[in-house]
Protein backbone atom coordinates (compact mmCIF):
# COMPACT_ATOMS: atom_id res chain seq x y z
CA UNK A 1 0.00 0.00 0.00
CA UNK A 2 2.78 2.42 0.99
CA UNK A 3 4.73 1.55 -2.15
CA UNK A 4 1.67 2.39 -4.23
CA UNK A 5 1.26 5.76 -2.50
CA UNK A 6 4.92 6.66 -2.94
CA UNK A 7 4.69 5.78 -6.62
CA UNK A 8 1.99 8.44 -7.00
CA UNK A 9 4.41 11.18 -5.93
CA UNK A 10 6.23 11.34 -9.27
CA UNK A 11 6.95 14.38 -11.43
CA UNK A 12 7.45 15.16 -15.13
CA UNK A 13 10.90 14.66 -16.59
CA UNK A 14 13.54 17.27 -15.74
CA UNK A 15 17.28 17.73 -16.20
CA UNK A 16 19.95 19.71 -14.37
CA UNK A 17 20.68 21.96 -17.35
CA UNK A 18 17.07 23.21 -17.42
CA UNK A 19 16.63 23.89 -13.69
CA UNK A 20 18.03 27.41 -13.85
CA UNK A 21 16.86 28.46 -17.32
CA UNK A 22 14.90 31.72 -17.25
CA UNK A 23 11.50 31.01 -18.85
CA UNK A 24 11.03 32.82 -22.14
CA UNK A 25 8.22 35.04 -20.78
CA UNK A 26 10.07 35.91 -17.58
CA UNK A 27 12.01 39.13 -17.12
CA UNK A 28 15.51 39.72 -15.88
CA UNK A 29 15.15 42.61 -13.39
CA UNK A 30 18.77 43.62 -13.92
CA UNK A 31 18.28 44.49 -17.58
CA UNK A 32 17.16 48.03 -18.50
CA UNK A 33 15.19 46.83 -21.52
CA UNK A 34 12.67 45.23 -19.18
CA UNK A 35 11.36 48.68 -18.25
CA UNK A 36 7.69 49.39 -19.02
CA UNK A 37 6.97 51.46 -22.10
CA UNK A 38 6.49 55.11 -21.17
CA UNK A 39 2.98 56.20 -22.06
CA UNK A 40 2.24 59.75 -23.17
CA UNK A 41 -1.27 59.98 -21.69
CA UNK A 42 -0.11 61.96 -18.62
CA UNK A 43 2.93 62.82 -16.57
CA UNK A 44 2.29 60.23 -13.85
CA UNK A 45 3.72 56.73 -13.46
CA UNK A 46 1.76 54.49 -11.10
CA UNK A 47 2.64 51.05 -9.76
CA UNK A 48 0.29 48.78 -7.81
CA UNK A 49 1.80 45.88 -5.82
CA UNK A 50 -0.57 43.30 -4.30
CA UNK A 51 0.83 40.95 -1.69
CA UNK A 52 0.33 37.31 -0.80
CA UNK A 53 -2.21 36.46 1.89
CA UNK A 54 -4.53 33.60 0.94
CA UNK A 55 -8.13 34.28 1.94
CA UNK A 56 -7.07 37.71 3.22
CA UNK A 57 -6.97 38.78 -0.43
CA UNK A 58 -10.54 39.89 0.28
CA UNK A 59 -9.03 42.99 1.87
CA UNK A 60 -7.25 44.01 -1.34
CA UNK A 61 -10.38 43.38 -3.40
CA UNK A 62 -12.27 45.74 -1.10
CA UNK A 63 -9.56 48.41 -1.26
CA UNK A 64 -9.64 48.44 -5.07
CA UNK A 65 -13.45 48.60 -5.21
CA UNK A 66 -13.56 51.43 -2.68
CA UNK A 67 -10.82 53.25 -4.56
CA UNK A 68 -12.97 53.02 -7.70
CA UNK A 69 -15.90 54.61 -5.85
CA UNK A 70 -13.64 57.43 -4.65
CA UNK A 71 -13.09 58.47 -8.27
CA UNK A 72 -9.32 58.71 -7.77
CA UNK A 73 -8.22 55.22 -8.82
CA UNK A 74 -5.66 55.52 -11.62
CA UNK A 75 -5.18 53.27 -14.61
CA UNK A 76 -2.00 51.71 -13.27
CA UNK A 77 1.04 51.58 -15.52
CA UNK A 78 2.39 48.52 -13.69
CA UNK A 79 0.52 45.95 -11.60
CA UNK A 80 2.22 43.12 -9.72
CA UNK A 81 0.86 40.23 -7.70
CA UNK A 82 2.11 37.34 -5.60
CA UNK A 83 0.08 34.27 -4.59
CA UNK A 84 -3.51 35.42 -3.88
CA UNK A 85 -2.40 38.82 -5.14
CA UNK A 86 -1.64 37.31 -8.55
CA UNK A 87 -5.26 36.66 -9.54
CA UNK A 88 -6.30 39.97 -8.00
CA UNK A 89 -3.52 41.67 -10.00
CA UNK A 90 -4.99 40.39 -13.27
CA UNK A 91 -8.43 41.76 -12.41
CA UNK A 92 -7.01 45.06 -11.11
CA UNK A 93 -4.89 45.46 -14.23
CA UNK A 94 -7.97 45.20 -16.43
CA UNK A 95 -9.82 47.88 -14.49
CA UNK A 96 -12.89 48.64 -12.37
CA UNK A 97 -15.17 46.61 -14.64
CA UNK A 98 -13.72 43.55 -12.88
CA UNK A 99 -14.41 44.80 -9.34
CA UNK A 100 -17.65 42.81 -9.11
CA UNK A 101 -15.91 39.58 -10.11
CA UNK A 102 -13.13 40.24 -7.59
CA UNK A 103 -15.73 40.71 -4.86
CA UNK A 104 -17.46 37.48 -5.81
CA UNK A 105 -14.22 35.50 -5.83
CA UNK A 106 -12.94 36.92 -2.56
CA UNK A 107 -16.10 36.94 -0.44
CA UNK A 108 -18.16 33.91 -1.41
CA UNK A 109 -15.58 31.12 -1.62
CA UNK A 110 -15.39 28.23 0.83
CA UNK A 111 -12.59 25.75 1.38
CA UNK A 112 -14.18 23.06 -0.77
CA UNK A 113 -14.25 25.50 -3.70
CA UNK A 114 -10.48 25.93 -3.43
CA UNK A 115 -9.10 22.57 -2.33
CA UNK A 116 -9.94 19.15 -0.93
CA UNK A 117 -8.03 16.99 1.53
CA UNK A 118 -6.07 14.00 0.29
CA UNK A 119 -6.27 12.38 3.71
CA UNK A 120 -3.54 9.87 4.46
CA UNK A 121 -2.52 9.84 0.79
CA UNK A 122 -1.31 13.41 1.20
CA UNK A 123 1.50 12.24 3.49
CA UNK A 124 2.97 10.24 0.64
CA UNK A 125 2.19 12.69 -2.15
CA UNK A 126 3.50 16.08 -3.24
CA UNK A 127 0.96 17.98 -1.13
CA UNK A 128 -1.58 17.61 1.65
CA UNK A 129 -4.38 19.03 -0.45
CA UNK A 130 -5.66 18.68 -3.99
CA UNK A 131 -6.28 22.14 -5.47
CA UNK A 132 -8.22 20.90 -8.50
CA UNK A 133 -11.20 23.08 -7.48
CA UNK A 134 -8.96 26.17 -7.66
CA UNK A 135 -7.65 25.00 -11.04
CA UNK A 136 -11.24 24.69 -12.27
CA UNK A 137 -12.05 28.24 -11.13
CA UNK A 138 -8.96 29.69 -12.77
CA UNK A 139 -9.86 27.93 -16.03
CA UNK A 140 -13.39 29.31 -15.79
CA UNK A 141 -12.34 32.94 -15.47
CA UNK A 142 -9.04 33.06 -17.39
CA UNK A 143 -10.45 32.85 -20.91
CA UNK A 144 -9.20 33.71 -24.41
CA UNK A 145 -11.23 36.91 -24.20
CA UNK A 146 -9.52 37.94 -20.95
CA UNK A 147 -6.11 37.21 -22.46
CA UNK A 148 -6.99 39.38 -25.44
CA UNK A 149 -7.77 42.24 -23.05
CA UNK A 150 -4.45 41.78 -21.24
CA UNK A 151 -2.60 41.68 -24.56
CA UNK A 152 -4.29 44.90 -25.71
CA UNK A 153 -3.22 46.73 -22.55
CA UNK A 154 0.31 45.34 -22.88
CA UNK A 155 0.55 46.83 -26.36
CA UNK A 156 -0.31 50.23 -24.87
CA UNK A 157 2.78 50.00 -22.68
CA UNK A 158 1.17 48.82 -19.46
CA UNK A 159 2.72 45.86 -17.66
CA UNK A 160 1.37 43.00 -15.53
CA UNK A 161 3.85 40.92 -13.53
CA UNK A 162 3.25 37.80 -11.44
CA UNK A 163 5.84 36.03 -9.28
CA UNK A 164 6.44 32.32 -8.81
CA UNK A 165 9.29 30.45 -7.16
CA UNK A 166 11.28 28.06 -9.33
CA UNK A 167 11.69 25.46 -6.59
CA UNK A 168 14.23 23.45 -8.57
CA UNK A 169 16.57 26.47 -8.68
CA UNK A 170 15.41 28.18 -5.49
CA UNK A 171 14.89 31.40 -7.44
CA UNK A 172 12.13 33.98 -7.81
CA UNK A 173 10.69 34.20 -11.33
CA UNK A 174 8.93 37.37 -12.51
CA UNK A 175 6.53 36.56 -15.33
CA UNK A 176 5.45 39.18 -17.87
CA UNK A 177 1.81 38.13 -18.16
CA UNK A 178 1.17 40.51 -21.05
CA UNK A 179 3.90 38.76 -23.00
CA UNK A 180 2.22 35.42 -22.32
CA UNK A 181 -1.12 36.87 -23.44
CA UNK A 182 0.40 37.99 -26.75
CA UNK A 183 0.98 34.34 -27.62
CA UNK A 184 4.06 32.38 -28.51
CA UNK A 185 3.11 29.14 -26.80
CA UNK A 186 1.04 26.37 -28.32
CA UNK A 187 -1.69 27.19 -25.77
CA UNK A 188 -1.11 30.64 -24.21
CA UNK A 189 -4.38 30.50 -22.24
CA UNK A 190 -3.33 27.30 -20.52
CA UNK A 191 0.15 28.70 -19.86
CA UNK A 192 -1.33 31.88 -18.35
CA UNK A 193 -3.55 29.72 -16.13
CA UNK A 194 -0.63 27.55 -15.03
CA UNK A 195 1.46 30.55 -13.96
CA UNK A 196 -1.43 31.89 -11.86
CA UNK A 197 -1.94 28.47 -10.30
CA UNK A 198 1.78 28.16 -9.57
CA UNK A 199 1.88 31.57 -7.93
CA UNK A 200 -0.74 30.37 -5.43
CA UNK A 201 0.69 26.86 -4.94
CA UNK A 202 1.70 27.01 -1.26
CA UNK A 203 4.42 24.31 -0.92
CA UNK A 204 3.35 21.32 1.10
CA UNK A 205 -0.30 22.33 0.97
CA UNK A 206 -0.75 22.44 -2.82
CA UNK A 207 1.23 20.55 -5.47
CA UNK A 208 3.89 22.31 -7.56
CA UNK A 209 2.99 23.30 -11.10
CA UNK A 210 5.40 21.90 -13.67
CA UNK A 211 6.19 24.43 -16.38
CA UNK A 212 8.29 24.19 -19.53
CA UNK A 213 10.77 27.08 -19.49
CA UNK A 214 11.08 27.02 -23.28
CA UNK A 215 9.06 25.97 -26.29
CA UNK A 216 9.81 22.69 -27.96
CA UNK A 217 11.10 20.86 -24.87
CA UNK A 218 9.36 18.40 -22.59
CA UNK A 219 11.58 19.05 -19.58
CA UNK A 220 9.83 21.03 -16.85
CA UNK A 221 10.63 23.14 -13.81
CA UNK A 222 8.69 22.87 -10.53
CA UNK A 223 7.08 26.23 -9.72
CA UNK A 224 5.32 27.15 -6.48
CA UNK A 225 4.06 30.20 -4.58
CA UNK A 226 6.15 33.30 -5.24
CA UNK A 227 5.68 34.21 -1.58
CA UNK A 228 8.34 31.64 -0.68
CA UNK A 229 10.91 34.19 -1.86
CA UNK A 230 9.01 37.49 -1.85
CA UNK A 231 5.48 38.04 -0.49
CA UNK A 232 5.40 41.36 -2.35
CA UNK A 233 6.78 42.07 -5.83
CA UNK A 234 8.58 45.23 -6.85
CA UNK A 235 11.83 45.82 -8.73
CA UNK A 236 13.61 48.99 -9.75
CA UNK A 237 12.94 48.50 -13.46
CA UNK A 238 9.20 48.80 -12.81
CA UNK A 239 9.67 52.40 -11.73
CA UNK A 240 11.81 53.55 -14.63
CA UNK A 241 9.96 56.40 -16.24
CA UNK A 242 10.49 59.98 -17.39
CA UNK A 243 7.27 61.03 -15.64
CA UNK A 244 7.60 63.81 -13.08
CA UNK A 245 5.29 62.06 -10.59
CA UNK A 246 5.83 58.40 -9.72
CA UNK A 247 3.90 56.45 -7.09
CA UNK A 248 4.16 52.94 -5.67
CA UNK A 249 0.91 51.75 -4.05
CA UNK A 250 1.33 48.68 -1.84
CA UNK A 251 -1.68 46.66 -0.66
CA UNK A 252 -0.82 44.10 2.00
CA UNK A 253 -3.38 41.31 2.13
CA UNK A 254 -2.55 40.70 5.75
CA UNK A 255 -1.51 42.43 8.91
CA UNK A 256 1.58 44.56 9.55
CA UNK A 257 0.95 44.90 13.28
CA UNK A 258 3.84 44.30 15.63
CA UNK A 259 2.33 41.49 17.71
CA UNK A 260 0.47 38.37 16.61
CA UNK A 261 -1.18 37.64 19.95
CA UNK A 262 -4.72 36.82 18.84
CA UNK A 263 -4.45 33.18 19.90
CA UNK A 264 -2.17 31.34 22.35
CA UNK A 265 0.17 28.61 21.14
CA UNK A 266 -1.07 25.17 22.12
CA UNK A 267 1.39 22.69 23.71
CA UNK A 268 1.41 20.58 20.56
CA UNK A 269 4.05 20.19 17.88
CA UNK A 270 1.65 21.16 15.06
CA UNK A 271 0.60 24.37 16.80
CA UNK A 272 4.17 25.36 17.65
CA UNK A 273 5.40 24.61 14.12
CA UNK A 274 2.50 26.49 12.52
CA UNK A 275 3.04 29.62 14.62
CA UNK A 276 6.77 29.49 13.93
CA UNK A 277 6.23 29.39 10.17
CA UNK A 278 3.70 32.23 10.39
CA UNK A 279 6.21 34.38 12.27
CA UNK A 280 8.98 33.59 9.78
CA UNK A 281 6.68 34.71 6.98
CA UNK A 282 5.69 37.87 8.87
CA UNK A 283 9.35 38.75 9.27
CA UNK A 284 9.99 38.11 5.57
CA UNK A 285 7.06 40.36 4.75
CA UNK A 286 8.37 43.14 6.99
CA UNK A 287 11.85 42.92 5.46
CA UNK A 288 10.42 42.89 1.93
CA UNK A 289 8.25 45.95 2.57
CA UNK A 290 11.22 47.87 3.93
CA UNK A 291 13.43 46.86 0.99
CA UNK A 292 10.84 48.02 -1.54
CA UNK A 293 10.26 51.24 0.40
CA UNK A 294 14.00 51.93 0.25
CA UNK A 295 14.10 51.22 -3.48
CA UNK A 296 11.23 53.59 -4.10
CA UNK A 297 12.61 56.34 -1.90
CA UNK A 298 16.07 56.10 -3.48
CA UNK A 299 14.66 56.48 -6.99
CA UNK A 300 12.26 59.36 -6.35
CA UNK A 301 9.08 57.29 -6.14
CA UNK A 302 6.42 58.15 -3.56
CA UNK A 303 5.50 55.20 -1.33
CA UNK A 304 1.96 54.41 -0.11
CA UNK A 305 0.94 51.36 1.93
CA UNK A 306 -2.24 49.94 3.41
CA UNK A 307 -2.83 46.71 5.31
CA UNK A 308 -5.59 45.05 7.32
CA UNK A 309 -6.48 47.29 10.28
CA UNK A 310 -5.05 46.25 13.63
CA UNK A 311 -8.49 45.96 15.22
CA UNK A 312 -9.36 42.96 13.03
CA UNK A 313 -8.14 39.71 14.66
CA UNK A 314 -5.45 37.81 12.80
CA UNK A 315 -6.58 34.52 11.31
CA UNK A 316 -4.75 31.36 12.38
CA UNK A 317 -4.96 29.96 8.86
CA UNK A 318 -4.52 32.02 5.69
CA UNK A 319 -6.02 29.12 3.73
CA UNK A 320 -9.26 29.15 5.71
CA UNK A 321 -11.78 30.54 3.24
CA UNK A 322 -14.50 31.69 5.62
CA UNK A 323 -17.04 33.88 3.77
CA UNK A 324 -17.99 35.74 6.95
CA UNK A 325 -14.41 36.79 7.69
CA UNK A 326 -13.70 37.54 4.03
CA UNK A 327 -16.73 39.82 3.87
CA UNK A 328 -15.49 41.60 7.00
CA UNK A 329 -12.10 42.14 5.35
CA UNK A 330 -13.67 43.25 2.08
CA UNK A 331 -15.83 45.83 3.84
CA UNK A 332 -12.85 47.14 5.83
CA UNK A 333 -10.82 47.47 2.63
CA UNK A 334 -13.71 49.14 0.83
CA UNK A 335 -14.00 51.85 3.49
CA UNK A 336 -10.26 52.51 3.37
CA UNK A 337 -10.28 52.54 -0.43
CA UNK A 338 -13.10 55.10 -0.50
CA UNK A 339 -10.92 57.56 1.44
CA UNK A 340 -8.17 57.38 -1.17
CA UNK A 341 -4.46 56.66 -0.66
CA UNK A 342 -3.82 60.03 0.99
CA UNK A 343 -4.74 58.23 4.23
CA UNK A 344 -2.28 55.37 3.66
CA UNK A 345 1.11 55.08 5.35
CA UNK A 346 4.00 56.74 3.53
CA UNK A 347 6.53 54.69 5.48
CA UNK A 348 6.64 51.00 6.46
CA UNK A 349 5.08 50.22 9.86
CA UNK A 350 8.48 49.01 11.08
CA UNK A 351 9.95 52.46 10.39
CA UNK A 352 6.99 54.20 12.02
CA UNK A 353 7.45 52.10 15.16
CA UNK A 354 11.19 52.70 15.33
CA UNK A 355 10.77 56.46 14.94
CA UNK A 356 7.90 56.62 17.40
CA UNK A 357 5.39 57.73 14.78
CA UNK A 358 1.83 56.49 14.84
CA UNK A 359 0.56 54.59 11.82
CA UNK A 360 -2.58 56.36 10.60
CA UNK A 361 -3.27 54.80 7.21
CA UNK A 362 -6.18 52.74 8.44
Amino acid sequence: MIALLVACASRPEEAKNTRTILPIEAVDPTLPNDAPVQRARDNNHTILALSAGGADGAYGAGVLAGWTVSGTRPEFDVVTGVSTGALLAVLSFLGPQYDALAKELYTSQTNDQIFKSRGLNGLFSDSLYDNTPLKTQIEKHITPRLLAEVAAEHKKGRRLYVATTNLDAGELVVWDMGLIALGGRADPVQHFQKVLRASAAVPGFFPPVYIKPQKGVQLRQAHVDGGVKEPLLYANFMGRSSANQKDLYVVINGTTRQYNDTNPVKPKLASIAQKTIVELMRELQSDTIFRHYSRARNTGIDFHLTSIPDDIPISDKSLDFDPERMMLLYDAGFEIGKKGPQRWNTKPPSVLRETGQIASSN
